[in-house]
């Protein structure tokens, strides 16, 4: 008798019987008005779901343009830095050839001193 009703129990969860079967004691009415009550909760909690998916989404955007705005920020200094590291390089540089061709001209008040 067990393994019977063992095997009718699998069989019909196997089979996939309705879970929201309709019950002979509920007026159909009633019945309708609680499915279309269950359903426009479902609706609400799919929008307010969904807009929260939107939320987050639209805060994920918003970091993002605000990180890629950091970095553009950070890559403009750090050119600009360049820039003014490559300006004072070339500016030693060439007052450095100037010493070194009035040097060699002889003009001793250029020379390293000894």
């Amino acid at each position: 008798m067990r393994k019977s009703f063992a095997l009718l129990a699998v069989a019909l969860t196997l089979t996939g019987a309705p879970v929201a079967a309709q019950d002979p004691r509920i007026p159909q009415a009633e019945q309708d008005a609680d499915r279309i009550e269950a359903q426009a909760m479902y609706d609400r909690q799919r929008q307010r779901d969904q807009a929260e998916a939107d939320r987050v989404a639209k805060t994920n955007l918003d970091r993002q343009s605000d990180y890629d705005l950091y970095v553009a920020r950070q890559k403009a200094d750090y050119e600009a830095k360049m820039a003014q590291w490559r300006a004072d390089n070339a500016r030693r540089e060439a007052d450095y050839q100037a010493r070194v061709a009035r040097c060699l001209a002889g003009d001793r008040t250029a020379c390293a001193p000894r």
